[in-house]
């Protein structure tokens, strides 16, 4: 009885050292089995990989055509400024202009050659703002309402200067796409009180 005894606590001694290697059943096979499956990590289906970026938001085409309308207007006063005072009449106003204003400031340009009265000083873009815009026209249009500071001079043959005297001039100007540049087709100049300069 007692050698059946000392065997009977060998045996549970060995099962002990061993651990649950040998010893243990159903749940060692569980855990065999567990090792044996590959483990994946627990992500949402929908989950996007870590290097996507957040699409960015698409630009609104008028909000970027009134961008570039104002550019190239601004652009238009510096260029007709330095076209005027030049006293060319062959400067390359068309650049900005075209239609009723490229002829307007081009017979304005040779009449004043003929008679012999310079252009001096400049006329400055103050600010501006696009009143209208239609992509959809062929070619596109757009109105701006400008403030400008007209500070020309004009001295004649006898050598009379005529100063504007550096008065802001608010413009209400029609502007076309030609080849991808905004150009000045009409222009109306009004008081400073109106849309412009107020």
């Amino acid at each position: 009885m007692s050698s059946a005894r000392t065997l009977s606590g060998a045996v549970l001694a060995a099962c002990l050292v061993a651990g649950l290697a040998g010893c243990g059943g159903q749940a060692d096979k569980d855990k065999d089995k567990a090792a044996e499956t590959p483990q994946t990590p627990l992500l949402p289906a929908s989950a996007p990989p870590s290097s996507a970026k957040p699409t960015p938001k698409p630009v609104d085409p008028t909000t970027a055509a009134k961008a570039k309308i104002m550019a190239d207007y601004k652009t238009y006063v510096g260029w007709r400024s330095a076209g005027v005072v030049s006293n060319r009449p062959s400067y390359p106003f068309e650049q900005y202009m075209t239609g009723n204003s490229l002829q307007v400031v081009k017979s304005l340009m040779g009449g004043m050659y003929l008679i012999g009265t310079k252009y001096g000083g400049s006329m400055t873009f103050v600010k501006g703002r696009v009143a209208a815009v239609n992509l959809k026209a062929k070619p596109a249009t757009a109105t701006v309402y400008g403030c400008v500071i007209d500070d020309l001079t004009a001295t004649n043959k006898q050598g009379k200067v005529r100063r504007s005297g550096g008065s802001q001039m608010s413009t209400r100007d029609q502007l076309v796409l030609v080849g991808g540049r905004w150009k000045v087709t009409e222009t109306q100049t009004n008081t400073p009180e109106s849309p412009g300069c107020a």
